[in-house]
């Protein structure tokens, strides 16, 4: 007997051991997410055990967490927190152990699940005079979690999650459903994962492995180290739930505190890990399904490879295609990291048939599958023009499911809806159906008691929004086979989804209009442009096809309408271009480009500036109101930088800047409540000052910031981009550009990366143009011209060895010598600091 003893006293220490060094490789080795935590249900919140051991006892052994369930004591006036065996303490002691152990241990990270309903304000209070505040740790949603060891380095070493959403929560107390998700549970075997969680949605990175509690064995001692081998079930159901989530269980939620975690946790990081990114744009996706895996992950994915064990990955998301398109990993020897790099589909890929109803049921797909029409009337509508129209017994016959591939497959279908009105004694009005109604072999896609409908009998889910009568709706109804996904997006948004649907297996044609042949069922309105792909399209496909932003096929012109004529008309556009083209280009050759006389006439010119009304960006920065007053002063730092973000990202073909590029720029190290909180103080300030000048507008769509000018405002650097585009059209274009480039660099003083770019293209056009100038002018007659000229390209471009030339010439025929090799030894060193290496023309090659 003592020798078992001192086996057990042996593998306990080992355990602990175990668990020290775990967290010491968390701690140097790993992200945030990407790491695993034990967790303490202290408060025993729906927990089938009850913990022994105290909060001291637990931080000794280095859990990595606890769950504390709190409530308010009146007549104490304080928090307190519950264990699980129903007492009550104050918890500012708890916090203030807490402190203890962060301060004991520089490398540990802990973090605190709170279930409470206290006030929000008194639990800020207790973290300050705990001394907690100053480890609490602050997420950036734009950065992501960080390293363990930069959360240690930077001291923000308690994460706080609230297990309820409070409104008015300070910036370091985190809803944790925003952030992780909980999977299904069952003790007998891994849940079959369907791509939905219990708790969370499938885009959060963090999985909370709830419930991982076995039922009480024996409190006989010898069962401490034996639990792990008797049921080694214990390993191979989380990591089942790992593989099929394509999440790392972070944070492992025990009811009671037990040795046998330790060698599980240990077993758990000695997985090899596939992970990575999915992701479009440098952003990653919100919703990816893996290929035979039922997997649901966010653009960031993590996968567990166990000894033997082979891994296939292959990406799927509506709407993209992916490069590579897959990745085969056999026993991988080391920690693989992959990235998939997606791009849009065309909107027209997969599409099967689509009926604009312009000519009756023709399918405008090119694939020819026109449909039958039996009774249907085809109307000019006020609002969509020509559309179809369906009474209680019109409808119109399709091609068979598998003639559009839709069955057993991947679909979408999206259609223009007007119900006329809704029927005494009638809840089913059909959209797209099938004569046969039984289950997986019958197909209705339908609007039910005045709401969206998505059904493949006794297999189907209900929209939420009410549908009016009179009134048009985009309806679009989305399978995805990988996941078994039902979806109802309306105008554009999604409005219902369910997963684990079996896919449609019905062989019937297809009808639009009525569904099982039932005078019930059949369609009491109008239906325009209705779409079949066999594929599951992405949300921004279907929120642009609601707004009509894409155009599924270019129906309504003639090269699909009359293809011989077009093909004609195709060729003589062809022959008229390239007539276009000779004579333009014949004509810009004999235009003669400005003379030297004419170039010296512009620099006698007098610059007019507008008296009210008026935005200088040429020079120095200046705004006069449209009553002649100047405000610049009233434009700060970053008032004026908000005004040159959204005014650049507004110009051309550009339409405007998004909240999140706007707030990267703008405020790129503040939270996500404070940049939005700077960016709103911001905004109304700057259209406070715009709105006394006639006028200036920002404008926000669709997420996206943008300004307009219109009326009697004038901008020098929107007038030049004007001209720019009139060069050897408008007789009056060198004067405009000279008195607008006179005025000074483009945006002087401003010195940001983002900015760049835009005054590298002004620059370099304005460069063109003043060397073109300096090679008509006559360096003996217009020296002093030459030299102005120089200096205003250095403006631009301080290393512009053309200008430089033109400089020392004019400096050498006024007889001034000194000063031009004055400028030459400037100009080399500026060159040495910009290229770091020696400016290669010696001074006397670039003097006569």
């Amino acid at each position: 007997m003592f020798f078992k003893y001192v086996i057990l006293l042996f593998v306990f220490f080992l355990n602990v051991s175990l668990l020290r060094s775990g967290a010491a490789e968390e701690g140097t080795l790993r992200l945030y997410d990407e790491s695993i935590f034990v967790i303490s249900n202290y408060s025993g919140v729906d927990a089938n055990l009850k913990e022994n051991r105290t909060v001291k006892e637990l931080l000794d052994l280095n859990i990595g967490g606890f769950r504390f369930y709190l409530e308010w004591e009146k007549q104490q006036n304080q928090i307190m927190l519950k264990n699980s065996r129903g007492a009550s303490i104050p918890f500012a002691e708890t916090l203030t152990e807490i402190r203890e152990k962060l301060e004991k241990s520089p490398d540990k990270i802990l973090t605190l699940f709170l279930d409470f309903s206290v006030n929000v304000n008194e639990l800020e209070n207790v973290f300050e005079q705990s001394g907690l505040d100053r480890f609490l740790y602050f997420h950036n949603p734009k950065v992501g979690w960080p390293p363990l060891k930069t959360m240690a380095e930077e001291d923000r070493r308690l994460v706080v999650f609230a297990m309820q959403q409070h409104r008015h929560s300070p910036d370091w107390l985190n809803y944790v459903w925003d952030f992780a998700v909980e999977p299904y549970f069952s003790l007998l075997e891994a849940h079959d994962f369907k791509g939905e969680f219990l708790k969370g949605d499938p885009k959060n990175s963090l999985l909370i492995y709830n419930d991982y509690n076995l039922p009480r064995r024996s409190d006989n001692p010898q069962n401490l180290g034996s639990n792990l081998t008797q049921n080694p079930y214990l390993i191979e159901h989380i990591k089942n739930t790992w593989t099929t989530t394509g999440k790392m269980p972070n944070f492992i939620m025990l009811d009671r505190f037990e040795m046998w975690i330790v060698t599980v946790t240990s077993q758990l990081r000695s997985f090899k890990v596939v992970k990575g990114t999915v992701s479009f744009n440098a952003q990653i996706l919100d919703y990816v399904s893996w290929v035979g895996s039922n997997s649901l992950t966010n653009g960031k994915f993590s996968f567990p490879i166990g000894p033997g064990d082979n891994i296939s990955l292959i990406p799927k998301s509506p709407g993209y295609r992916f490069k590579p398109e897959s990745a085969v990993f056999e026993e991988p020897a080391q920690n693989i990291a992959q990235h998939f790099i997606a791009s849009p589909l065309e909107i027209d890929e997969n599409l099967e048939a689509y009926y604009t109803f312009e000519n009756g049921t023709k399918d405008y797909s090119l694939n020819n599958r026109s449909g039958e029409n039996i009774g249907v009337t085809f109307i000019n509508d006020s609002v969509r023009s020509s559309v179809a129209w369906f009474d209680n017994k019109s409808h119109i016959v399709l091609p068979k499911s598998e003639d559009v591939k839709i069955r057993d497959h991947d679909f979408t279908v999206s259609a223009w809806v007007k119900m006329k009105e809704y029927l005494p004694d009638k809840e089913d009005y059909c959209i797209i159906g099938t004569k046969t109604n039984t289950y997986q072999q019958g197909i209705h896609l339908l609007i039910r008691k005045q709401k969206p409908y998505f059904g493949f009998y006794s297999n189907d889910l209900e929209g939420n929004t009410r549908l009016e009568a009179g009134k048009w709706y985009h309806l679009v109804w989305r399978y995805n086979k990988e996941n078994g996904e039902q979806a109802i997006f309306v105008n554009g948004k999604l409005d219902s989804k369910s997963l684990g649907h079996p896919s449609f297996k019905g062989r019937d044609n297809l009808f639009i209009g009525v569904a099982g042949f039932s005078w019930k069922s059949n369609m009491y309105g109008a239906i325009d442009d209705l779409a079949i792909w066999s594929r599951a399209l992405g949300e921004d496909e279907i929120w642009g096809i609601s707004k009509e932003v894409y155009e599924v096929v270019p129906t309504r012109n003639i090269f699909i309408r009359y293809p011989i004529l077009s093909r004609g008309f195709i060729l003589a556009l062809f022959i008229f271009a390239v007539i276009f083209i000779y004579l333009r280009f014949f004509k810009n050759l004999k235009r003669s480009f400005i003379s030297a006389e004419k170039i010296r006439e512009l620099e006698q010119t007098e610059i007019h500036q507008p008296r009210k009304n008026y935005i200088r960006l040429f020079g120095t920065f200046k705004v006069i109101d449209n009553e002649g007053n100047n405000i610049t002063t009233q434009f700060t730092p970053k008032i004026k930088q908000l005004f040159l973000l959204i005014m650049l990202y507004s110009q051309k073909n550009k339409n405007g800047i998004t909240t999140r590029e706007m707030t990267d720029i703008l405020w790129p190290d503040q939270s996500y409540q404070g940049a939005k909180n700077s960016r709103g103080v911001t905004i109304r300030k700057l259209r406070l000052l715009l709105e006394s000048i006639d006028k200036v507008e920002i404008n926000f769509n669709v997420d996206r910031w943008s300004m307009e000018f219109s009326g009697d405002v004038y901008c020098d650097y929107i007038e030049y981009l004007n001209i720019l585009e009139k060069e050897g059209e408008d007789p009056t274009y060198y004067l405009k550009f000279y008195q607008i480039i006179r005025g000074g660099e483009v945006f002087k003083g401003e010195m940001y990366d983002w900015l760049d770019d835009f005054k590298g293209n002004i620059g370099n056009s304005i460069i063109d143009m003043l060397l073109k100038f300096l090679a008509k002018l006559d360096i003996e007659k217009d020296n002093e011209l030459v030299m102005k000229l120089s200096n205003r390209i250095f403006d631009t471009d301080p290393v512009n060895e053309q200008a430089l030339q033109f400089k020392l010439n004019a400096l050498v025929k006024q007889n001034n010598y000194n000063t031009a090799r004055f400028t030459y030894d400037k100009f080399c060193a500026l060159y040495q600091e910009y290229y770091g290496e020696a400016f290669p023309q010696k001074f006397d090659a670039l003097i006569p």
